[in-house]
């Protein structure tokens, strides 16, 4: 399952998420964000309901490439709290450097908090929620 076919399974959207750890195993191929994920409605009006998250891992296995861009220096990338994080379409100047086999997808996390996107290409996604809805 790539990454656009989980957030519609799931109801969600990476839109706005909240990034609280970000972890890979390079031998295992496996890249994990640990994230606040909007859940809330996106037609509600402006309040609790519009902007509700939930904790969540977020998998990606058979990772082909993940690069992490360094913070913006002109941005307070250096505070102690969650980064908000937007999904967007892979960078082709960065996914072009790598083969990427057919059956993979590819795309890239914006960190606002940064001015900076976090890069990937993975065989496969999968969300586990870490508290109930």
């Amino acid at each position: 399952m790539n990454i656009t076919e989980l957030e519609k399974e799931h109801g969600i959207s990476f839109h706005d998420s909240l990034l609280r750890e970000l972890s890979t195993n390079l031998a295992g191929r496996t890249v994990e964000f640990v994230l606040d994920v909007c859940v809330g409605d996106p037609d509600a009006k402006p309040g609790p309901e519009r902007e509700r998250r939930r904790a969540a891992r977020l998998r990606l296995t058979g990772l082909e490439y993940l690069v992490v861009d360094p913070p913006d220096p002109s941005y307070p990338y250096s505070r102690h709290e969650p980064v908000d994080i937007d999904l967007c379409e892979p960078d082709k100047e960065v996914a072009g450097r790598y083969r990427i086999p057919q059956a993979a997808f590819a795309g890239r996390f914006f960190v606002s908090d940064w001015n900076a996107f976090i890069h990937f290409a993975a065989l496969n996604a999968a969300l586990t929620w870490l508290e109930p809805g």
